[in-house]
Formats: C-alpha cells, structure tokens, sequence
C-alpha cells in the first residue's frame, strides 16, 4: 500500500549545522568502524534483513563497551528480525486490523509533513487519546499491532522520502502535545500500561527517531516525567526536547528545520490537521 503524499521539504525554513551532520550519517556510506557490525547483522538475518536495516542496527549501540557492541547488536538484530516476521511488519500496512476504526477514533495520529532534510512528522495529542477504551476494549498486545502499523507507515513515508529526494532518509520526527495531561494520565496502573509502547520503539525501531518534542508539557508532568524518563535509554533520552508552550516549541522547531507547515495549528503552525 503506498502512502498518501505529505506535504515534503520546504528547504526555506532554517536549520543549522548540528543538525546537517545527522542529516549526512542517515544518507553516507558507514563509518569503516561500524562496517563490521552491518555485515555481522546482514549474515546473520539473511534476506530478510534490508541495507537500511541492517545499517540502523549497525550504528544503533555504539554508546555499549566494544567488547559487547558485537554481541548486543547480533542479538538485538535478531530479536527485532524474529519479531517483525512473528508479526508480518512487512505486510501490515495491506492488513486491515482488528478493531481499527475504534483505535484510530480513540488514539488518533497525524502525519503533518517533513522537516527541511525529509525526516517526517509525527503529531499526537493526549487529548485525544481515550484512556478509558484502550484499557476496557483492548489489550496491550492489540494496541502494540496497531502501533506498530502506525511506525511501518512511517517507514513507508521514510522510504518513499528517499526515492524522492535521492539520499537515504531513516529516521522521524514526533511531536507529542502534552496539553491536558492531569494526574489521572499518570497513575501507576497507566504508565504500567504504556510502558510497553515507550519498549515499542525502542527495541524494535533502534536508530529511528530523529527527535521527540513534547509541548505544553503541565506542572504534574515533570514527577511522571522522572520515572518515564528512567524506562528510556539514555540516546533516546537525549534525542528529547520539552517545551511548556506552542510559542517556545514552535521557535525551537523552525530553528531545527521544521517548516510552520509541518506543525498544526493547534500548535501554532499552519498545517490544518483534523482536531
């Protein structure tokens, strides 16, 4: 299933040199350094495992000791490759799923566009997200298939990017809105039950996310926030920015290459999103 068009690069909005040279590791060949590990994670997951594939998994663990790099990035590769034929990633985005129209009506998700070098934009709400359904209508398990959907979509737009524009486009952007988060998002039993979708992305997405803003983030946020940002590994952690208002975010993102049109107006952008 191909993806529908996004709004692509607007190459007028500015970005600054910090951001360029990620923007190069994506589209270069590998570092002889990490060359190893590729061809490691090519043979041991055959042709199931594609070049971009292979190279996240490459350049994912270079923070572990080199003695272990070897090990960790074989197995992780292994364990993702297993995952994504247990659950058919590469055929998901042509599956109608169980229970679809109820997922999307009650966690609904935006793709607003691209920033300046391809990356695509990923817009939630919390608003949005129906707590009460996704606890009494699905399991854990139910809505780790619908999200992961969700991030296949997101490749799909990654690698549609990149024929587009010639170079290799890996990674994405999201943007979490954190305006109306109150202490009943923050309970133990709900972050018990989400923290397996904070693993999601982490384990079976290694090396895919450009950056993560969360905005408008509320005064009861910053408690959750120690014991959330103690389940994110730590270069995942790094890659996160919280702002307390659309205006503070939305002049961090223009700096960092998001175009107004790839923000909605909820948010102080241009990008009518359905609200």
């Amino acid at each position: 299933m191909a993806p529908e068009p996004l709004m692509t690069t607007d190459l007028s909005c500015q970005h600054n040199e910090a951001d360029a040279i990620m923007l190069l590791e994506e589209s270069l060949p590998l570092d002889p350094l990490d060359q190893p590990y590729y061809d490691a994670v090519a043979n041991a997951c055959g042709s199931d495992a594609s070049p971009v594939f292979c190279m996240r998994l490459a350049r994912a663990y270079r923070s572990e000791k080199k003695a272990a790099r070897m090990g960790k990035t074989v197995a992780e590769a292994k364990k993702v490759m297993e995952w994504r034929l247990e659950h058919s990633a590469d055929t998901i985005l042509g599956v109608e799923l169980d229970k679809t129209h109820l997922f999307r009506q009650s966690w609904p998700t935006v793709l607003c566009g691209e920033d300046y070098y391809g990356h695509v934009v990923s817009v939630e709400r919390a608003v949005d997200i129906d707590l009460a359904t996704f606890q009494s209508k699905f399991t854990v398990n139910e809505v780790l298939v619908h999200r992961l959907q969700h991030l296949e979509r997101i490749q799909a737009h990654l690698a549609a990017a990149s024929q587009r524009t010639g170079r290799r486009i890996y990674k994405h952007i999201c943007v979490f809105d954190l305006g109306g988060v109150g202490l009943k998002h923050l309970t133990p039993t709900v972050i018990g039950y989400i923290q397996p979708l904070f693993a999601l992305g982490q384990q079976y997405y290694p090396e895919s996310l450009f950056r993560m803003y969360l905005v408008n983030a509320p005064f009861v946020f910053w408690g959750a926030w120690k014991v959330l940002s103690a389940l994110i590994d730590p270069d995942t952690r790094d890659k996160i920015q919280i702002f307390t208002s659309p205006a503070k975010f939305c002049t961090a993102a223009q700096a960092q290459g998001i175009p107004l049109t790839s923000i909605p107006t909820s948010l102080g952008g241009l990008h009518a999103a359905p609200t």
